[in-house]
C-alpha cells in the first residue's frame, strides 16, 4: 500500500468517528433532553393530580352540603386538571420510555394512573353530581310527606355507565406496576386506589337506593313491612330483646303506621319456618320459632326476620313484604335531626335521654313484678315508641341529616332489613344493614351474647375481645381473648332488672348475670382448648353459615369480669378480619392482632 492510499485510509477512518462521535453527542442530547421533558412533564402532572386530589374532598362536602352549583364547579375543574395530567404524559416520548422493558415501570404506572383519572373526572364525577342533585333528600320528599319515587328510580341509567367507567379504571390501576424503583409513584398508585374505592363506595350505595328503594317503598301497589324494636338491655344475637312492633304500610312513596302493638301479641305465636339441621342444633330447646321474644338468639337478622313475618301471618292472616329492626340507639341519632318527641305525660325523648328512658328508666319507674307494673311498663315503653315513629315520621326539616342518622345506624348494625323479595334481598345482601353472617372463607371474628338470666342486666355488660393470630401457614394457631364486665350497681336497681327466670343449682345474689357467649370463628376452624377465668372450661360446638360456633355459658357475678379464652387452629384466610359487631347498650372493644406475613 502506497504512503497516498494510508493517507486516504486514515481520513476516512477519522470522519467516521467524528461522525460518530457527533451521533454520540447527539443522541446523549436527545436521551438528556428527553429525560429532562419527561422530569418537567411528570412534576407538572403530579401538580395538576394533586390539585385534582384537593377538589376531590372539596367535591364530596359540597355534595353532602346540597351546594350542587359549587359541585358542579368544582367538577368541572377537577376533570380540567385530570385531563391535563393526562396530557402532559401521553405522546411519543412518555409511550418510549413507559415502554422500556427495564426500568420503564413507574412511567407506565403515571401513564396508567393519568389517563384512569382522566376518566374518571370526564365520565363519573359529573354522574355523581347529576345523581346527588336528583337525589337530594332536601327535594325528594313531595309536599304531601310522599318521596319521589320516579326521581330515584331515573338515576339507574346514568349510574349504570359510571359504574362500568369505574370499574375498568379500578381494573387497570390495579394491574399497574405496584412496587417499581421510585416510591412516590408506588404511593400515588395507592392513593388513587383508595380514593377511587371511596367514588365506588358511593355509587354503590346510590345504585342500590335506585334499585330497591322503589320497589320497597311502593311503586306498583302497596307494601307492607314488620317495624319491630329491639331493646338491649336484654341482649338477643341480632342486638336486644324484640318488643313493641307496627306494621309500616308504604305506598307510591307515602308511609303509613299502624298502632304499635305489645310483645304479647305475638308471645306465643308458633312460626313455619325451616332453616336447616345447623339451626336445629344450635337452637333447639330454646323457643326460637315458638316465642317472639326469642326469635333472634342467632346474629343472622333474616332468621329473626322470617320467624317474625311467619308469626305475623299466622296470627293476622296478613302477609309482610319485609321486616325492620330498629333499636333505641338507633332512635337516638334520629331523634338528633328531627329534635325531641313529646310523651303523652308532656315530658320529653330526646338524643340525649332515648337509651335511658327504654332501657332503664322504664325499669326503675314501674320496676316490681306486679301485672299492674308490667301492664304500666308496657304502655310506657309502647308511649315512647309511638311518639318517637310519628316524630320521625313527621319530620320535614333536615332530610339530609335523618339520612346521615340512618346511615349511622345501619353501619352500627342498629338498622336491619330484610326483604320476602329475593331479588331485593339480593341487593340488601351486600349491605351491612341486611345483618347476615356471611359465608366466606376470610378470616371471621365472631361474638354473640344471649342474656341467659332472663333479666335486665346487660345495659351494665362491657364487652372486650382481642383475636391473636400466629404464623403465616395454613391452618395456624389463633388465640381469642373474651373479657365481659358485669358494671351493674350494688344498690337501686329493681326487681325487674335483676329477676333471674333461668333454672341454676348454684345461689345467685341480685344483679348476678347469666349469659351464653358464642363465638363464631374462620371457616373451617377447630378448638383446641378453652378456659374460663383461667380454668379448663367447656363450650359446645355447633356451625352457622359455615362457621364453627363455640358457646360458652357463664355465671356472670355482679362487679367482676370473667375472661374466656379459646386456643383454635384456623385457616389463613384471605384478606382482613372480618368483624361481627354486636351493637349492644355498650360498645365492643376488639383488638386485632394479625402476623406479619409478606
Amino acid at each position: 500500500m502506497t504512503d497516498q492510499s494510508r493517507t486516504s485510509d486514515s481520513a476516512r477512518t477519522l470522519r467516521r468517528r467524528r461522525r460518530i462521535g457527533i451521533a454520540m453527542i447527539v443522541a446523549s442530547g436527545v436521551l438528556l433532553l428527553a429525560g429532562v421533558w419527561l422530569a418537567v412533564t411528570a412534576l407538572m402532572a403530579r401538580n395538576q393530580l394533586n390539585q385534582a386530589r384537593t377538589e376531590v374532598s372539596t367535591l364530596r362536602a359540597e355534595i353532602l352540603a346540597s351546594h350542587w352549583t359549587a359541585a358542579r364547579a368544582t367538577a368541572a375543574d377537577l376533570a380540567n386538571h385530570a385531563h391535563r395530567a393526562n396530557q402532559l404524559t401521553s405522546g411519543p416520548v412518555w409511550a418510549a420510555a413507559a415502554g422500556l422493558p427495564s426500568g420503564g415501570e413507574p412511567l407506565r404506572t403515571i401513564r396508567g394512573i393519568t389517563a384512569s383519572v382522566d376518566s374518571l373526572g370526564r365520565d363519573v364525577l359529573p354522574q355523581l353530581v347529576r345523581v346527588g342533585e336528583r337525589l337530594d333528600p332536601g327535594t325528594l320528599r313531595r309536599p304531601d310527606g310522599s318521596i319521589d319515587l320516579p326521581r330515584i328510580a331515573a338515576v339507574g341509567p346514568g349510574l349504570e355507565k359510571a359504574s362500568t367507567t369505574l370499574a375498568t379504571a379500578t381494573n387497570t390501576i390495579s394491574d399497574l406496576p405496584a412496587h417499581t424503583w421510585l416510591g412516590s409513584i408506588d404511593t400515588a398508585r395507592v392513593d388513587v386506589l383508595n380514593q377511587i374505592i371511596e367514588i365506588d363506595g358511593a355509587l354503590k350505595s346510590a345504585d342500590l337506593a335506585a334499585r330497591i328503594l322503589p320497589t320497597m317503598l311502593g311503586q306498583d301497589g302497596p307494601k307492607r313491612y314488620l317495624l319491630a324494636f329491639q331493646n338491649e338491655a336484654e341482649a338477643r344475637g341480632t342486638g336486644g330483646l324484640p318488643g313493641a312492633f307496627a306494621i309500616v304500610e308504604a305506598n307510591h312513596g307515602k308511609l303509613k303506621f299502624t298502632p304499635l302493638e305489645g310483645d304479647v301479641t305475638l308471645g306465643a305465636v308458633a312460626a313455619a319456618v325451616e332453616f336447616g339441621p345447623d339451626y336445629h342444633q344450635l337452637y333447639d330447646g330454646a323457643g326460637t320459632t315458638t316465642l317472639y321474644g326469642n326469635g333472634n338468639l342467632s346474629p343472622h337478622f333474616p332468621y329473626a326476620a322470617q320467624i317474625w313475618a311467619s308469626m305475623w301471618r299466622r296470627y293476622s292472616s296478613e302477609r309482610v313484604d319485609g321486616v325492620i329492626a330498629v333499636d333505641p340507639r338507633a332512635l337516638s341519632y334520629l331523634l338528633a335531626a328531627t329534635g325531641p318527641a313529646t310523651l303523652p305525660d308532656k315530658s320529653q325523648v330526646s338524643a340525649a335521654n332515648a337509651v335511658a328512658l327504654t332501657e332503664s328508666t322504664a325499669y326503675a319507674k314501674f320496676g316490681d313484678l306486679s301485672f299492674a307494673a308490667t301492664t304500666q311498663r308496657r304502655d310506657y315503653l309502647l308511649g315512647i315508641a309511638s311518639a318517637v315513629s310519628k316524630k320521625i315520621l313527621d319530620a320535614r326539616g333536615a332530610p339530609a341529616a335523618l339520612l346521615r342518622a340512618l346511615g349511622q345506624a345501619a353501619d352500627e348494625r342498629r338498622l336491619l332489613v330484610w326483604s320476602a323479595d329475593p331479588v331485593v334481598q339480593a341487593d340488601l345482601a351486600q349491605t351491612v344493614m341486611a345483618g347476615i353472617i356471611p359465608t366466606t372463607t376470610a378470616p371471621y371474628v365472631g361474638l354473640s351474647i344471649v342474656n341467659d338470666g332472663g333479666n335486665k342486666l346487660d345495659y351494665y355488660l362491657d364487652r372486650s375481645l382481642t383475636w391473636h393470630a400466629t404464623g403465616c401457614g395454613s391452618p395456624r394457631p389463633t388465640t381469642v381473648t373474651i373479657t365481659l364486665t358485669n358494671n351493674a350497681p350494688a344498690s337501686g336497681l329493681s326487681d325487674y332488672v335483676t329477676y333471674r327466670s333461668d333454672i341454676h343449682s348454684y345461689p345467685v345474689k341480685p344483679g348476678d348475670n347469666r349469659l351464653e357467649v358464642s363465638y363464631l370463628a374462620t371457616q373451617g376452624a377447630l378448638m383446641e382448648a378453652v378456659t374460663v377465668a383461667g380454668k379448663p372450661g367447656t363450650a359446645s360446638i355447633g356451625a352457622e353459615h359455615g362457621h364453627p360456633v363455640y358457646t360458652v355459658d357463664l355465671e356472670l357475678p355482679r362487679g367482676t369480669s370473667r375472661t374466656i379464652v379459646l386456643h383454635l387452629s384456623e385457616p389463613a384466610g384471605v384478606g382482613t378480619p372480618i368483624v361481627l359487631r354486636q351493637p349492644l347498650v355498650r360498645p365492643l372493644h376488639v383488638r386485632l392482632e394479625d402476623a406479619a406475613c409478606g
